[in-house]
């Protein structure tokens, strides 16, 4: 194949309105090029329009009838098929060619003409370095969108810092809002044709503020722009753009970085502004939000515990809670496993909530250190219940969505249970729904191969996400756990209520185990108990403890 690619001959167009030099041209080049020939300027735009051939240069006389060569330059680079084609200009003189050259064209032959070794080098060179260009600028840019990838604009953007300092400038970065169901509704393609289009009026705004623009994942954009004191106006317009083109409104989040320091990194600058577009994600009023100083506050924050991770680590200050979790079937409630929890007790700002270093790690890709590191304390742990009181206490671990898409994930937690002498079977796999999202093929190959090792796979956070019956019908699993807002506001409207009761109706009828998190109340417990759930975890029966308190339970009637 690779043979028969190099024989193909590329095109030349040859605008010239005098016959003898169309043909001086084609004797010269017709060995190693196909030749289209065009008498004056506008039969030469016409082939540029009609052609189904792809043409790789253009030989261009400046003097010709009906329309001249400098007109037929400006009008290919107004062209967007077209406008990154090489043209030669032919004239004699050293006006027109500079004149040209200012225009756009790359190179010239002067009449008379050259050498016919001098002419093809002249095209040789200027075809190889126009391909070159344009596989430099394809690896430059997302595929689909064509605005810059993250590694080049972020260069592009240290480049502007170094050498425009002169003027302010901001980083913004646009979440597109649930565009997951976008795609769900309307499907793949039609997705992808709602990002050119919202890539294509970010272009445009930042054309209009000498700025540039890059796709940072799927959904989300950064644009580095000259600084603007109001961003109603730019709100207003993508809004208005995305109404008239869509008959739904496609909504988004902007987080805004107005860059002080020139000398902060690219990256430090997209960080800020999406930190503070992530704040206001789930908000249904606000549209925009600008980094201060307490969010400054909050990313030195952030940035101590990403740099004290490490230390944290080897030190273990990571200490591994449990919570139980109670059996209320029958007349007697009991325990019958727990769940292993994380907390961090730092030597300098003491207790650090969860809630603060898990979204962290799970951004800058240390979650997966720091659930090897909890399996293995929970595995330790069995083991430990194991010899010193011959019972076993199996634990569920948190296997995050970063895990999933681990190759070795498999390896890994058999290992683990491998080298601490305890059995698959005494280890939960807690894996939360919003996993399932996306690549279920894959991951259920991983939990197929989870479950013939022997280990239990747990449903967490069941009902957290958008496609949860989807995700019932296509998993194998062993336990169902309810996601506990549906506990909190149980009695607070019928319908939760009786959607808590369907879950127990469908994981009756599916034959696996349903546990409810989160209950802090006997009347929780009690409508619970009567809708046939099995296992209850919460503050009701106990908060998380260590594992010398957590031992108390052994032989507590609850």
């Amino acid at each position: 194949m690779k043979n028969i690619i190099n024989k193909l001959k590329r095109y030349i167009l040859i605008a010239e309105d005098e016959y003898i030099n169309q043909e001086i041209l084609k004797e010269i080049l017709k060995n190693e090029y196909e030749i289209l020939v065009a008498n004056n300027g506008l039969e030469a735009l016409e082939i540029l329009k009609t052609s189904t051939k792809p043409i790789s240069l253009i030989l261009l006389d400046i003097n010709m009838p009906l329309m001249d060569g400098f007109s037929v330059i400006q009008e290919i680079k107004k062209d967007k098929e077209n406008m990154n084609i090489p043209i030669i200009v032919i004239t004699g003189d050293k006006e027109s060619e500079l004149e040209a050259l200012t225009l756009g064209a790359v190179d010239f032959i002067t009449k008379p003409f050259d050498l016919n070794e001098v002419i093809m080098a002249r095209v040789n060179r200027s075809i190889e370095l126009s391909e070159k260009r344009i596989i430099v600028s394809a690896a430059e840019r997302d595929e689909l969108t064509d605005v810059y990838n993250k590694h080049i604009f972020e260069e592009y953007v240290g480049k502007i810092n170094k050498y425009r300092q002169d003027i302010k400038k901001d980083m913004i970065v646009l979440n597109i809002s649930h565009f997951h169901l976008y795609n769900e509704l309307y499907g793949k393609e039609e997705g992808d044709k709602a990002l050119v289009y919202i890539a294509s009026i970010l272009k445009d705004i930042a054309r209009c503020n000498d700025g540039i623009v890059s796709r940072l994942q799927r959904d989300v954009f950064a644009i580095y722009l000259n600084h603007q004191e109001n961003y109603d106006e730019f709100i207003t317009k993508i809004t208005n753009d995305l109404k008239e083109k869509y008959n739904i409104n496609i909504t988004f989040k902007i987080g805004i970085y107005f860059v002080d320091d020139f000398n902060e990194g690219a990256e430090e600058c997209i960080n800020r502004a999406k930190m503070v577009c992530d704040e206001i994600k789930e908000s249904s009023t606000k549209f925009y939000n600008i980094y201060n100083d307490e969010d400054q506050q909050k990313q030195l924050f952030k940035e101590k515990l990403t740099h004290d991770f490490k230390r944290a680590i080897d030190n273990k200050e990571f200490k591994v809670y449990y919570q139980p979790k109670i059996s209320i079937l029958g007349d007697k409630y009991k325990l019958t496993s727990a769940e292993a929890l994380v907390r961090w007790v730092h030597p300098e700002l003491g207790f650090i909530s969860p809630g603060m270093f898990i979204p962290l790690f799970e951004e800058n890709g240390n979650i997966k250190i720091l659930d090897q590191y909890v399996w293995n304390e929970a595995a330790k742990q069995i083991k430990i219940w194991k010899d010193k009181f011959n019972i076993i206490i199996p634990i569920s671990i948190n296997v995050s969505r970063a895990d999933m898409f681990d190759e070795s994930i498999v390896d890994i937690i058999n290992n683990i249970v491998k080298d601490n002498g305890i059995k698959q079977s005494d280890l939960y796999l807690e894996i939360t729904e919003s996993a399932y999202n996306n690549e279920t093929d894959q991951i259920i190959g991983i939990i197929e191969r989870f479950k013939e090792l022997g280990f239990k796979i747990e449903i967490d956070d069941f009902g957290s996400g958008y496609s949860s019956l989807n995700t019932l019908a296509t998993l194998p699993f062993d336990v169902l756990k309810l996601d506990m807002k549906f506990v909190h506001d149980m009695f607070k409207n019928d319908k939760t209520l009786k959607m808590v009761e369907i879950v127990s109706e469908i994981a009756k009828h599916l034959n696996v185990k349903l546990i409810a998190e989160g209950v802090e109340t006997k009347e929780q417990l009690d409508m619970l108990k009567k809708l046939k759930y099995d296992i209850i975890q919460g503050y009701y029966f106990s908060k998380p403890v260590d594992s010398l308190e957590f031992e108390l339970f052994f032989n507590k009637e609850f």
